[in-house]
């Protein structure tokens, strides 16, 4: 059986096509601020994006009692951007007093059910 031109210039092609996505990487920065200068970092920290910059994301931020006062866990694209973020952006805040950044590695995910 001879199959026509027609029949299969009306034959679908499919193009598959993957996006990568770059992997992030997650941080913490423990942050201590200048004795009675909390609030003044909150106020400014507070109204700073979910994206401040190309390549880093915060996911939380948490209020500390002991040595540090606040806590914050984002994602990085690369350790430039994530030194970038905490030494050039977070640092520059009023009443930061210190900060110490750890990258991270998940070991289990533990999920209540």
């Amino acid at each position: 059986m001879v199959q026509s031109q027609s029949l299969k210039a009306k034959t679908p092609k499919i193009i598959v096509v993957f996006i990568l996505e770059k992997t992030m990487m997650k941080y913490q920065v423990m942050i201590k601020t200048i004795s009675g200068k909390g609030g003044e970092f909150w106020e400014v920290f507070k109204k700073m994006p979910t994206e401040p910059m190309k390549g880093i994301m915060i996911e939380s931020s948490w209020s500390l009692f002991g040595y540090w006062d606040f806590v914050l866990f984002f994602k990085a694209d690369s350790n430039d951007n994530s030194l970038h973020f905490v030494g050039e952006i977070l640092r520059a805040m009023p009443g930061i007093a210190e900060t110490s950044t750890s990258p991270m590695t998940m070991l289990k995910e533990h999920m209540m059910m």
